[in-house]
């Protein structure tokens, strides 16, 4: 129901889309009424989550509406959702997907709470009772949530629990024969990159790993499942490859589904020809947020390039007059400002950083083509980086400005300059 539903929004708009009937009884629609009547339905819902005044915006339902209004409401790429949201591309992907799952639920409960849970049998009727296939669906997504809602309990009593990615996955070797695999199908783990650590309860980790492995070792045939681990974009990425049978091929919804993805998780299926991979996300200890000041789309793409493999991860804002609404959302640890900005002086931004008592605590690395260091410095800022920028020296930079224990190992080691 929920790739249904996902379907449906990415069709908000098109007059030529026609629902299935999970849809029109998701909604509470009536098929004789069209499409018109799912979509229109469907904003109004999004309309209703709309959080109340007060409301932090840090709360989850509020990024689930953004997310859900600028995506779908509104018919915005995700590109440029997330330039308007200011967060990276894979954490508004990520975002969608617990958005979307989460407007799944409220969806079902508030037609279960009037006696309408979603049926179809032609026609929506109410009282009619749920099709064999949906009273599944439905089972199985109750325990999923329940399942969840166990995780996030046992998540919450121990919040400051982290699992070292290393020894979990060499953890997981020790259950290979009883995961399922076929006899010619065996564990194999290719890469984990040294010291990863990730936010997350060691047994939450550890059961999302088993299920994944679960679900690959339905379709692998031949070659073993291999896992790799690293950082990407400040997060620890998890990837499982195998190859499966051209006579079994799985779709992305097969082998994603209803493994777990407690709050700050997510799962992503891919397929290219008999390689099917599955990559898991999450936060990892010491993640770095740093929000980039610039009108320059290169440097941006060049300052991500340069922190791949790193605890660093990058927001971009173009527009200076951006900056204090994108220190609410992104709530950077480290400020990358330039000076010469289309729209704002960035020495007036500075100024206004450093008078903040919110936001004077952040530290500012000023990053110019100008050569004023002193007038930075004495202005507030906590070091100065002249153009053109290598990434040495860029990353020295954020080591400096930021404490030593949220530094520690966070640059991977032989990777080689990179110029802009």
């Amino acid at each position: 129901m929920e790739q249904e539903l996902r379907d449906a929004l990415g069709h908000l708009h098109d007059p030529s889309y026609r629902p299935p009937g999970t849809i029109y009884a998701l909604t509470g629609c009536d098929p004789l009424n069209g499409p018109v009547a799912v979509q229109s339905a469907l904003m109004r819902s999004i309309d209703a989550l709309k959080p109340a005044a007060g409301v932090p915006a840090s709360a989850q339902i509020v990024q689930s509406y953004d997310v859900l209004y600028n995506r779908f409401v509104l018919g915005l790429t995700q590109e440029e959702a997330a330039d308007r949201l200011h967060m990276s591309l894979s954490s508004l992907r990520r975002a969608q997907r617990v958005a979307v799952h989460t407007f799944t639920r409220l969806l079902w409960e508030h037609n279960e709470s009037r006696g309408t849970a979603p049926e179809y049998s032609g026609r929506h009727k109410s009282g009619d009772r749920l099709p064999a296939n949906e009273s599944v669906h439905a089972q199985a997504t109750d325990w999923l949530g329940q399942t969840e809602h166990e995780l996030a309990c046992l998540q919450a009593t121990a919040p400051d629990t982290v699992s070292d990615v290393a020894a979990t996955i060499a953890g997981i070797l020790e259950l290979e024969k009883a995961l399922g695999l076929h006899e010619n199908v065996g564990l194999k783990i290719e890469f984990v990159q040294p010291g990863l650590s990730a936010r997350l309860h060691r047994s939450i980790l550890r059961q999302i790993l088993i299920m994944a492995l679960r679900r690959l070792a339905e379709y692998a045939v031949e070659e073993p499942i291999r896992v790799y681990a690293g950082l990407g974009d400040g997060d620890v990425q998890i990837t499982i490859s195998a190859i499966v049978s051209p006579d079994r091929q799985p779709t992305s919804q097969d082998l994603a589904h209803d493994i777990l993805t407690p709050k700050g998780v997510s799962v992503e299926a891919s397929i290219d020809g008999p390689h099917v991979f599955l990559r898991i996300e999450m936060p990892s200890v010491g993640k770095v947020n740093v929000l980039v000041v610039d009108d320059n789309l290169d440097i941006a793409r060049f300052f991500r390039r340069a922190t791949e493999g790193t605890r660093y991860r990058i927001v971009h804002v173009q527009q200076g007059e951006h900056l204090f609404d994108s220190i609410s959302v992104a709530r950077p640890d480290v400020i990358l400002l330039d000076i010469m900005l289309p729209d704002v002086d960035g020495w007036e931004l500075l100024m206004r950083l450093h008078e903040d008592h919110e936001t004077r605590v952040i530290p500012v690395i000023v990053c110019s083509v100008i050569r004023e260091r002193e007038l930075a410095l004495s202005l507030g800022a906590s070091a100065y980086l002249p153009k053109p920028v290598r990434r040495h020296a860029f990353l020295q930079a954020l080591d400096q400005v930021l404490p030593q224990a949220q530094t520690e190992s966070s640059r991977p080691q032989g990777n080689s300059e990179a110029g802009n």
